[in-house]
């Protein structure tokens, strides 16, 4: 009797519902009223007869039976367990000369035996709800799991304390009962559970979620969408489609989906728990999702990444003068091999390269020598982390995905604003869609692509008119005059929505944008435009390229080809004035000066291509009778805030924007009112009456390179600016040349600039031009040619160059956009 009332004492009823379902349980506390049931041996197992069935309760409980025709936990197994659990008590009460409640630790009322029966079986559901047991069960795992439900830090403490005096010596409490018998069932059950969730085998785990499903699970803990989980006798596990509840053993556990074997439900749940105790860490995760997100095998990923860098270092050498025009084949050659290696950024990364290569042998006026260089450069130092990494986590991070993995946001709520067509230079076409959310003010876009890869003969056909997805009647170009609404809506970490057909949505009513619904991405102001967007762009050296072969951090701001980066999002922006706008034959760019009330500048850039004629075209008419708001894509370039224009789209004000401007206008005309008279003053004591009149934020202007040419001295900004410039100019020079065909000049050049930059105490860069200057002379004197250092040295002075012009250009804007 005293072992069955040990197994039976931490049974409550949610272990039961968890073995069965609520129904049944509610229909054995009911049967237990009414159909007899009596007790027979009670060895090694328990035999129960109820009504006219014979249940044979055994331990572990999931492999009781019943003579039943049912197959599964049936009514007559619950109700079995329950009367010997009744019996068990009643008699371990009597023998103890007192009775004790085992679902919760509390007691019943003295001398009541039906009443303390009663509460025996009801309470777990107390129990359930309470804070104090959860808590300490929590806190029994070894203090790395917090409690879900109830309790406050107090009890908490209370309970972590009193657990720590058992285990220290066993004192008694205040109220003479031993440590040891104040934990309560729930909290034994509890901890035998996580020691059991803590002890399965993470392979076995990982083998039954498969290669998608654990892909799945690492980017939801890199999303941090940890999922609902409760503490009790059961640990209960809400996914987000499906409920599980993991019980001691793990082997009765249930899932919604109703499977009894291990399914990828209670795997990915036994894996939260698991990483929720600290037994799994991100790292681990990270490390291992490469040998299953996309099949990398490691041997075809090093052997990938030396021959990418052996040809990198062989064009390196050659030099873009002598280089030969089967280069752009070549390099479509290792886009191929990065594709069969599970290297999917890589094959973009050598596509791009080659589209560029390609536009360097048509002589495209577009393609600029340095744009050139930062890509080679780039992807030589992602072919050299390639080649260093030690585990597959790093090559997975390097080598990105095939298709991105879209984890459910919830419900949304989205206005449509713009779309963009693009054919970019990774071979795709297609549009994008850029939808804000009403409630949380995020963008977010849908994006429409197809391959063009071996197509370039043909013209990109754009599919505008073709269905909306998600199940709205209408077309994709029609989204941009609705609001919408998404239910199970998913997205990636670029925020780019899936087009499942578990999401469906419905029309809400038409667009009308008014600043109200774009608060906090439309700017009359400039100087605040470039305080708040600007800082979100300070990214990497090898931040992600734009699928055009653009660099995040500006490049020539031209089409992303609807690759929304983080940081990049779009602006509106409403200016004052307008110039005219104006066209570049010799950069094929079109820009368009925009201005606030203040004077401050943001140039509108379009680089000339035959998707962007007619957006030029349509600029290039633009006055300033009829200004419309822009929407686009910032970027910081030369201390001048850039667009990339995606759209015109009308937006009402509302009255707060509308005094705002007022607001600003009034002050700037009282600034100049000021400078009026400041200027009509001098004039008085002799000023020069020709003096051109200018605003007050131009006067600043003049004044701050007045106060440097008095004082001989540059901004530090300017300063390196003019050394940055020099260097790259060396650096395109030898770019162009090549490291086997180094002219003398050249090479002294760079001496002198490294003497120069030491000098002005850029020890680093000084100590790479020194390097490199000295490699490329031995190299005249090797039979063998070794162009690997010299390569390593080169892109480490691109990354320099780069950071400081990300430096300078962001110190030259803001002292252009500030305030006076």
């Amino acid at each position: 009797m005293s072992k069955w009332r040990d197994r039976l004492a931490d049974v409550d009823d949610e272990y039961l519902i968890g073995l069965s379902n609520k129904g049944i349980v509610k229909r054995a506390y009911k049967d237990k009223e009414e159909v007899p049931a009596s007790i027979g041996a009670m060895e090694e197992d328990a035999s129960v007869t109820v009504g006219e069935e014979t249940v044979t309760v055994r331990f572990p409980l999931g492999d009781s039976k019943c003579s039943c025709p049912s197959r599964s936990m049936c009514r007559h197994i619950v109700q079995a367990i329950l009367v010997l659990k009744e019996s068990c008590q009643k008699e371990g009460g009597a023998g103890e000369g007192g009775t004790e409640a085992a679902g919760t630790g509390e007691s019943g009322a003295d001398g009541q035996e039906a009443a303390e029966s009663q509460e025996v079986l009801t309470a777990p559901a107390e129990a359930q709800n309470g804070g104090d047991a959860a808590n300490a069960g929590a806190q029994g795992c070894g203090d790395t799991l917090t409690a879900r439900e109830g309790g406050s830090g107090e009890d908490t403490a209370g309970s972590e304390k009193a657990y720590n005096i058992d285990d220290a010596d066993g004192k008694a409490q205040q109220n003479g009962i031993n440590a040891a018998e104040r934990q309560s069932p729930n909290e034994k059950k509890q901890t035998i559970l996580i020691k059991e969730i803590t002890e399965y085998p993470f392979e076995k785990l990982k083998k039954t979620l498969g290669t998608r499903g654990f892909q799945t699970f690492v980017n939801q803990v890199t999303a941090k969408q940890r999922p609902e989980i409760r503490y009790s006798s059961v640990i209960t596990v809400k996914l987000p489609e499906y409920t599980v509840k993991l019980l001691s053993p793990l082997e009765y556990s249930t899932c919604t989906c109703h499977k009894k074997e291990l399914c990828v439900h209670k795997a990915s749940a036994i894996l939260w728990c698991q990483l929720e105790a600290g037994i799994l860490t991100g790292e681990k995760l990270l490390g291992e999702i490469g040998a299953s997100g996309q099949a990398i095998d490691m041997e075809k990923g090093k052997e990938a990444a030396a021959q990418m860098k052996a040809y990198l270092e062989e064009l390196f050498g050659t030099g873009l003068s002598r280089t030969s025009e089967d280069v752009p084949e070549d390099l479509e050659r290792l886009a191929v091999i990065s594709h069969n290696a599970g290297l999917a950024r890589f094959e973009g990364y050598f596509r791009t390269l080659a589209d560029a290569y390609g536009k360097y042998f048509k002589r495209n006026a577009a393609l600029k020598t340095e744009d050139l260089m930062a890509q080679m450069t780039r992807l030589y130092r992602r072919a050299t982390l390639l080649s260093q990494a030690k585990d597959a986590g790093a090559v997975m991070k390097l080598a990105g995905e095939f298709r991105a993995d879209y984890l459910p946001v919830g419900n949304l709520d989205l206005i449509g604003i713009g779309m963009e067509h693009f054919q970019n230079q990774a071979g795709y076409a297609g549009e994008t869609i850029y939808f804000l959310e009403e409630n949380s003010g995020k963008w977010y876009t849908y994006t429409s692509a197809r391959p063009m890869f071996y197509d370039s003969g043909r013209r990109g056909r754009f599919t505008e008119k073709g269905q909306a997805p998600w199940g709205i009647n209408t077309t994709m170009e029609n989204l941009l005059n609705l609001r919408i609404h998404l239910t199970g809506a998913k997205c990636d970490d670029r925020m780019r929505l899936s087009s499942s057909q578990e999401t469906r949505g419905e029309i809400t009513g038409e667009q009308k944008l008014r600043t109200s619904d774009v608060k906090g991405w439309y700017y009359r102001d400039f100087e605040k435009l470039f305080q708040e967007q600007i800082g979100k762009q300070q990214t990497g050296w090898l931040f992600e390229q734009s699928t055009s072969g653009e660099e995040a951090s500006g490049g020539d701001g031209g089409n992303s080809g609807g690759s929304t980066r983080k940081g990049m999002e779009l602006v509106f922006v409403r200016p004052a004035s307008c110039a005219k706008a104006e066209f570049s034959r010799t950069g094929q760019q079109l820009t368009l000066p925009l201005y606030d009330q203040a004077g401050r500048e943001v140039l509108v850039e379009v680089t000339y291509s035959r998707q962007e004629s007619s957006t030029i075209r349509y600029l290039e008419r633009i006055s300033e009778k009829k200004l419309p708001c822009f929407l686009g894509k910032l970027y910081l370039r030369d201390g001048r805030l850039r667009m990339y224009p995606v759209d015109l789209p009308e937006v009402e004000e509302d009255e707060d924007a509308i005094t705002a401007g007022r607001e600003v206008a009034i002050g700037l005309a009282d600034a100049s009112q000021d400078s009026q008279k400041e200027e009509a003053d001098a004039m008085s004591v002799g000023e020069d009456s020709t003096a051109v009149k200018a605003g007050p934020h131009q006067e600043a202007e003049m004044d701050s390179q007045a106060e440097t040419v008095i004082s001989g001295r540059k901004p530090k900004y300017q300063v390196v600016e003019e050394i940055s410039e020099e260097v790259k100019s060396l650096m395109e020079d030898l770019y162009q040349s090549g490291f086997y065909t180094v002219h003398d000049s050249t090479l002294k050049d760079i001496g002198k600039a490294a003497e120069l930059t030491e000098s002005y105490g850029m020890k680093c860069l000084s100590g790479l031009l020194s390097e490199l200057s000295q490699e490329i002379a031995a190299g005249r004197h090797r039979m063998k040619r070794q162009n690997g250092r010299m390569a390593e040295l080169y892109t480490d002075i691109n990354e320099y160059l780069y950071l400081c012009r990300q430096k300078t250009a962001y110190d030259r804007g803001w002292d252009y956009y500030k305030s006076v």
